[in-house]
């Protein structure tokens, strides 16, 4: 299954490296624009046979005031608050 921003991943592999997360580009993160995972991005998560690998966690989407977690199932957690995940030391 082909994704924009993900390159091919047969056999759950990207460079012979086992894939551990996926993070999608989403450029438009103001408040007047769908800050959770689309039904499109939890399906496009849940429906690729090759993000089911053994040390797949996840797809984080990183949006304005949260980070999101989309399980291989396609089910959707709140990590945290973006500005306090990214901040710099």
């Amino acid at each position: 299954m082909e994704r924009p921003g993900l390159p091919p991943h047969p056999n759950r592999k990207i460079n012979q490296n086992d894939i551990a997360a996926t993070f999608p580009t989403h450029p438009n993160t103001g408040s007047d624009y769908l800050q959770e995972p689309s039904e499109t991005d939890k399906r496009a998560v849940r429906d690729d046979p090759d993000l089911k690998g053994e040390f797949y966690v996840g797809e984080f989407v990183t949006a304005q005031a949260k980070i999101y977690l989309i399980a291989s199932t396609g089910q959707v957690s709140e990590v945290g608050d973006t500005r306090a995940l990214l901040a710099e030391e």
